[in-house]
């Protein structure tokens, strides 16, 4: 590790940003697709955005419904992410190691934004989602589709987006609980908050443990026996530190403080045997951001230093140990030169460090420097907005790819949303494909390509006013919308073995070619206090590689492996009273491990469901929940060789007092 830096930084947190204008309160709509285009300045108003609904214009972006959030509070992001459609989790049980993929992309080319920052690796270029805890998160969504015009590298296939949010209460607010399962894993968490006027600060705790002894089918061996995991235990303790502070004049200040510490015992393939591995991960992010509105523009700087590392050990390789440090900084003005155009345009510095034992014990320096710039311009009124984003990074002194985007949206009536989007991306290559021992490749090219999107997007106007003026039963389809999507990448790095050596090194052999379609259809009924909402979707996903590596190569034209081709989705709630049901059930299909599609992992059908019951007395409240995962008790495997858990369970309860002025 390169030690603990506790840096006061000042920055936007754009992907949560707050800015002061004034009149009324301005909150990010349901689709992420909108944020007012005058800056009118009148007193003491908030307007809460973010720079994909403000400028991320055609793609098609949704959020994780909060009452989802809460079910899934006590777990990681991974299992959030994993009832969510249009994206595939690939999991290697829990506990050991979840990324995810989108658009067939690889897990290093979909982005992990948190408060507006990347926090993908530099060294490996992806994010553990198993230790992302979902009790640090206040909102989470998915973007679909290339972002490098505002995020950079990485963002090729769509990108996580996970926000924090300053509470609207006044006054004091304390929340506790415990949850429990049957696998051996105890989950205590605490959060206190206090807020006012002018200051909003919350601190949240979590301390985790579990044994990790689930059931499962060893399909390695004769009759598929059910044996229990014994090599899988983990524990996990994270903290998070928020104040936001507005000082008036319209001046807004933002600290944010991300520590936690990880530990797990990492079982091998059903059949191999235990080599004893063990992981220690430790992570420290701190963000900041400071905002400043003037009377012609608003300006906005932020910054964030993230400290990561990882303790390897195992019977055979022995200790191992890497490390990385980042330091971000970032300078934008956002203004309106005309009543229909809005601006964007900044400047970011990066300087990403890394060190391993696997670098022949060197550390080695990466620095960009990037300039963004977005244009948003209200063509008719409250009809059509067409939207220009360009950015241009340099990555030690060379060019990455110039990446362009064109967005487009149309509102042929009120109800209606077409959205069209075409813009290219990148990805340059990480530390570890350049400088890893042995192997690395220092010659390797950004990977690189174009991708298109269109959306079209219907919501029911009449949703609520008929929920709120009806007494008796009815159905409704609230919202629905069609994605068709188109993705070429050329240069893409994959390690093969080389011609050369014993070792694997990473080259740019591969052309990949993706397209798809995306559907969501929301329903929803009530009968008298019983409310039901009903989600369905299907992701149908085609990712080929169209560049064989050599004469006898049989990967082109074939499925990229673990990417599913159709997966299908349906979440049910039901709320009646203080009473509460979900039930989620998912269908993946299958999956290839070899790249001429010769061996597969059969599909799997895969569901949850739970119960909660809340009750609120003057400042106290109380909420019970209770789960059952895997409900089908379906024996399968994400990744080949690394079986799931059988039918599981999990419980828990939650105390909370308030004290709001």
């Amino acid at each position: 590790m390169f030690g603990w830096h506790i840096t006061f930084l000042f920055a936007l947190t754009l992907g949560s940003q707050t800015l002061l204008l004034a009149g009324k309160e301005f909150t990010e709509d349901k689709q992420l697709n909108h944020l007012p285009d005058t800056i009118i300045l009148l007193e003491g108003t908030e307007v809460r955005g973010s720079r994909h609904s403000a400028f991320g214009l055609g793609h098609n972006t949704e959020i994780i419904d909060q009452s989802l959030i809460e079910s899934y509070t006590d777990q990681g992001l991974d299992n959030l992410l994993l009832q969510h459609g249009g994206i595939f989790i690939k999991n290697y049980g829990p506990g050991i190691l979840a990324t995810s993929t989108l658009r067939g992309g690889s897990s290093a080319q979909t982005a992990l934004i948190w408060n507006g920052f990347q926090i993908q690796s530099p060294m490996h270029g992806q994010t553990d989602l198993a230790l992302i805890p979902v009790f640090l998160i206040d909102e989470a969504g998915i973007q679909y589709g290339g972002g490098s015009a505002m995020w950079g590298s990485g963002s090729m296939g769509g990108s996580i987006h996970i926000n924090n949010r300053p509470s609207k209460t006044k006054g004091f607010d304390i929340t506790a609980g415990i949850f429990a399962t049957n696998i051996g894993g105890m989950t205590n968490q605490l959060g206190i908050a206090w807020g006012n006027d002018r200051i909003y600060t919350r601190l949240r705790m979590q301390l985790g443990n579990s044994d990790n002894s689930y059931r499962f089918r060893n399909t390695s061996l004769y009759g598929s026996p059910v044996q229990v995991q014994e090599n899988a235990a983990g524990s996990q303790t994270a903290l998070m530190y928020e104040t936001y502070i507005n000082f008036g004049n319209r001046n807004l200040l933002e600290l944010i403080v991300w520590w936690q510490d990880s530990e797990r015992s990492i079982p091998p393939p059903m059949a191999q045997p235990y080599a004893g591995a063990f992981q220690k991960d430790d992570a420290l992010r701190i963000t900041g951001h400071w905002q400043k509105v003037f009377d012609k523009f608003i300006f906005n700087w932020r910054g964030g230093i993230f400290d990561e590392s990882i303790w390897y050990d195992d019977n055979f390789t022995g200790e191992r140990l890497s490390g990385s440090l980042v330091n971000i900084h970032e300078a934008e003005l956002i203004f309106s030169p005309l009543t229909s155009l809005t601006v964007n345009t900044g400047l970011n510095a990066q300087l990403n460090r890394a060190r391993a034992d696997d670098y022949n014990d060197r550390s080695y320096r990466q620095h960009s420097y990037a300039v963004f710039n977005s244009l948003k311009w209200e063509a008719i009124p409250g009809k059509i907005d067409f939207l220009l984003s360009v950015r241009q990074e340099l990555v030690d002194g060379d060019p990455a790819p110039f990446a362009p985007t064109l967005g487009l949206s149309y509102l042929p009536r009120p109800s209606v949303n077409i959205r069209a989007n075409a813009g290219r991306s990148y990805r340059v290559p990480t530390i570890n494909d350049r400088y890893w021992s042995p192997g690395g490749n220092p010659e390797l090219e950004a990977e690189r390509g174009w991708s298109q999107d269109l959306v079209i997007a219907w919501e029911n106007p009449d949703s609520e006013n008929i929920a709120e003026k009806s007494e008796n039963y009815f159905m409704i389809l609230d919202r629905g919308s069609l994605t068709g999507y188109h993705k070429k990448i050329s240069e893409w790095i994959i390690w093969t073995p080389s011609e050369a050596s014993m070792y694997w090194t990473p080259q740019n052999v591969h052309e990949v070619r993706s397209y798809g379609l995306e559907a969501r259809l929301g329903l929803s009924a009530q009968a008298g206090r019983t409310a039901c909402r009903i989600d369905l979707s299907w992701d149908h996903t085609i990712a080929e590689n169209t560049r064989a590596r050599s004469a006898g190569d049989r990967s082109a034209g074939k499925q990229l492996i673990y990417v599913p081709k159709n997966n299908l989705g349906a979440a049910i709630s039901l709320e009646h009273g203080s009473f509460g049901l979900f039930l989620n059930h998912r269908y993946t299909g299958r999956r290839y491990t070899a790249s001429d599609n010769s061996r597969w992992l059969a599909p799997y059908h895969n569901g949850d469901g739970g119960i909660h019951w809340s009750l609120k007395t003057g400042n106290y409240s109380l909420r019970l929940s209770a789960g059952v995962y895997n409900l089908w008790n379906q024996a399968y495997e994400v990744v080949s060789g690394r079986p799931m858990p059988l039918r599981h369970f999990r419980a828990g309860v939650r105390l909370g007092f308030t004290d709001y002025n």
